[in-house]
């Protein structure tokens, strides 16, 4: 988690200044719980799932998405639970399973989810830490917070990526002919991985000045070209897809 989750690459992306990525990934967020469509919600977790495979690679955006399958399946397994009341789509007897509601629910959320998730792992693998707390630094958050930020936005992406591997490993231990149910195991050895991280998250942050005066002083950008430009770009280009599709 302490490792840098930065992908070198020459993309357009890459090459964006830190300071408008940030207002476009705000904004991108922001107009992905306003968009109510169907359609809608589809395109806005599926474009920065294109921006990043063109700047990250089929397969570095294929196995980011993989981590999140989890939580979108668990969202429509538990549809049941949802919206009990409206048409109903799926039936046994006289007990209704699915609603038209419910699954409408499910996929706002699911697809607001990937969208969320797909534009913030877009920003830290297109874009060093150090870069990243410069350019939150710029809109005047303090150090801290924006240290903070920074090792949350990798500490998320990171967590998704050690479950797989404990899911992989009970899983393999399971087709050993061992005991064990595969999803009670691998919850509690996530559980305890995360504990076990929490000296390695705090030396981290003690690491990159957390508390100390002054360490912040390095932490500055200057001007970049067609800075202006980008930014125009990264405000706008958000309002006129929530236009398009809403």
């Amino acid at each position: 988690m302490n490792a840098d989750s930065y992908i070198h690459g020459n993309s357009f992306y890459h090459r964006f200044d830190v300071r408008p990525k940030l207002l476009f990934t705000l904004l991108y967020i922001i107009i992905a719980f306003m968009i109510s469509s169907w359609y809608g919600l589809l395109l806005a977790a599926a474009l920065p799932v294109l921006v990043l495979m063109h700047a990250a690679g089929a397969r570095e955006a294929l196995s980011s998405i993989r981590r999140l399958l989890p939580v979108v399946i668990l969202l429509y397994l538990f549809m049941p639970l949802q919206s009990r009341d409206g048409i109903p789509l799926l039936s046994i007897g006289s007990a209704v399973i699915v609603t038209e509601e419910g699954f409408l629910t499910a996929f706002r959320i699911s697809m607001r989810f990937i969208a969320l998730s797909s534009v913030l792992m877009l920003l830290i693998a297109t874009t060093r830490s150090g870069t990243i707390i410069a350019g939150l630094r710029f809109y005047r958050l303090p150090y801290n917070a924006s240290l903070l930020l920074s090792i949350l936005l990798r500490f998320i992406p990171y967590l998704g990526a050690l479950f797989s591997q404990i899911r992989d490993s009970m899983s393999l231990r399971l087709q050993e002919g061992k005991r064990g149910f595969p999803i009670m195991p691998s919850v509690t050895a996530f559980i305890v991985a995360a504990v076990r991280m929490i000296p390695d998250t705090a030396s981290a942050l003690e690491e990159r000045g957390f508390g100390r005066p002054g360490a912040s002083d390095a932490m500055r950008l200057g001007n970049a070209p067609h800075l202006f430009t980008q930014f125009v770009f990264g405000a706008i280009l958000p309002l006129i897809f929530m236009i398009a599709v809403r």
